[in-house]
């Protein structure tokens, strides 16, 4: 016999009842259908067969189907010989089925218990309550940009639906609707979501209309996307303050030079660079270094080694700039005086 499934135990018990009133219906108007249906009620009452064993005995194939002509034999034992197809087509209208179709194992239960037969509990489908959690990986969301969700069951389910509610106003702000087809596995489904408004909002997790979790989650406003400026330190913006303070500038670096080599103290020469004044220079680029002790606005920058019409020699740092010159090219312009070198008796001065 093939394996009867049934469904749960309510389900089956509604069925039962449509049956017995589509029973009532066709015998109350055919004389011919009542005795059939009466006659078949006491022989299952006097057979004493439980519907497991008398189910067994007459699907002889064992293919799920209890087919016109396995009920006609069963009907043959009843009565002594076999009957008139159109009695059995008369006992298959009692349950809606087509007699050269067969009628379904579930249905021939129902038809059994509609004629007063007890079916075991066992046959029954056991009733599972669904639970399910949503889950959010943040609490905090930025509005407009995606987060993850997480959906999960304890059983396989055909769909659901998440609804994102306000919860101020208790508006609906989004609802989608997910079928099985579409989860990562009948009892799970992890996503991405966007909710394009601030606010707080409560996540539902609905099953055949159930509530089965919430989480709640804060929307922020968007945050604006700002360019990265890298604030001056105090130092930076004194040695600013000094490059573009408008002073008079004067000729005579050549004398100044010859003041600074004559100082006998590295000491003496910065006292003397802190009074100077800016400078107008005029000279040729001999090569480009980067700039490696340079401070705030000049450090990491570029550094210019000069050698003036005079013959004299000195450094310049340069303001932040995308293409320095090249060796070779002019450098004329104003110059800060920043420090001494000693050993290569050079000034290093400051791009004015």
């Amino acid at each position: 016999m093939a394996t009867i499934e049934l469904p749960e135990k309510q389900v089956f018990d509604q069925r039962v009842q449509d049956l017995q009133a589509r029973i009532d219906g066709i015998t109350q108007g055919n004389t011919m259908a009542m005795l059939l249906n009466n006659n078949f009620k006491k022989w299952l009452s006097k057979s004493s067969m439980s519907p497991i064993k008398l189910t067994k005995e007459l699907d002889a194939n064992e293919d799920g189907i209890i087919s016109g002509d396995e009920f006609g034999n069963l009907l043959g034992r009843m009565t002594g010989e076999r009957p008139p197809e159109w009695v059995v087509e008369l006992v298959f209208s009692f349950v809606d089925a087509d007699a050269k179709r067969g009628m379904p194992l579930d249905d021939w239960m129902a038809f059994l218990a509609a004629s007063g037969l007890v079916i075991p509990d066992e046959l029954f489908q056991q009733k599972i309550e669904v639970t399910g959690t949503v889950a959010v990986l943040e609490n905090e969301v930025e509005a407009g940009s995606p987060f993850s969700v997480t959906v999960s069951f304890n059983t396989d389910v055909d769909a659901y639906q998440i609804v994102i509610t306000d919860r101020d106003s208790n508006q609906v702000a989004l609802t989608q609707d997910v079928a099985a087809t579409d989860m990562d596995r009948p009892n799970f489904d992890e996503f991405e979501l966007t909710i394009p408004n601030e606010g707080n909002y409560v996540l539902q997790l609905i099953h055949l209309g159930a509530r089965l979790d919430t989480h709640d989650i804060s929307v922020l406003p968007q945050i604006e996307e700002i360019a990265e400026v890298n604030e001056p330190s105090p130092i930076e913006v004194v040695e600013q303050e000094a490059v573009e303070e408008e002073i008079e500038t004067v000729d005579g670096i050549e004398g100044f030079i010859q003041t600074l080599e004559a100082a006998k103290l590295r000491s003496e020469a910065q006292g003397l660079m802190a009074d100077a004044p800016a400078f107008i220079v005029s000279s040729t680029v001999s090569s480009v270094s980067r700039t490696l002790l340079g401070t705030g606005l000049y450090r990491n920058g570029y550094t210019l080694h000069c050698t003036a019409e005079e013959g004299y020699s000195f450094r310049v740092m340069l303001k932040p700039c995308e293409q320095p010159p090249a060796a070779g090219d002019r450098f004329d312009g104003g110059v800060l005086m920043h420090d001494w070198d000693v050993a290569l008796k050079q000034a290093i001065c400051l791009e004015a």
